[in-house]
């Protein structure tokens, strides 16, 4: 898993426990496409690039007062890659979290990759 995901992450996580409304993160293409992916599915309220110092804006989403992006958990590390295949994939039952899979397709859901019949790496989940 890339390194400046794991820190978009981690920077997602520790602003939300501060209450804080919107954080800056690094610009990679890897880390814009999982933005896209959690805007998608309602975790974070927008993201927007300032090209002055090449960063990219994210506001965090809160419902009754706790933000969405509180319980991010990351499952696979560098050190430590998580692959299921799609027959795991089909086996999984995260209850009401979302499950994000680095796939060839890009950055998927658990049911992107249950739809496209995918296995990849279990990045994290929220």
């Amino acid at each position: 898993m890339n390194n400046q995901l794991v820190k978009m992450l981690i920077a997602l996580k520790n602003a939300s426990l501060a209450k804080q409304k919107f954080v800056f993160v690094k610009n990679t293409p890897l880390v814009l496409s999982c933005l896209a992916v959690l805007y998608r599915e309602g975790l974070i309220l927008s993201y927007s690039y300032n090209s002055a110092d090449a960063q990219i804006l994210v506001k965090l989403r809160f419902f009754e007062g706790q933000c969405l992006t509180t319980n991010i958990r990351i499952m696979s590390k560098v050190s430590h890659i998580k692959f299921l295949n799609f027959r795991e994939i089909c086996r999984m039952d995260l209850g009401n979290r979302v499950g994000f899979f680095l796939t060839s397709n890009g950055i998927q859901t658990l049911e992107e990759c249950k739809a496209n019949r995918v296995g990849g790496v279990l990045a994290f989940y929220a």
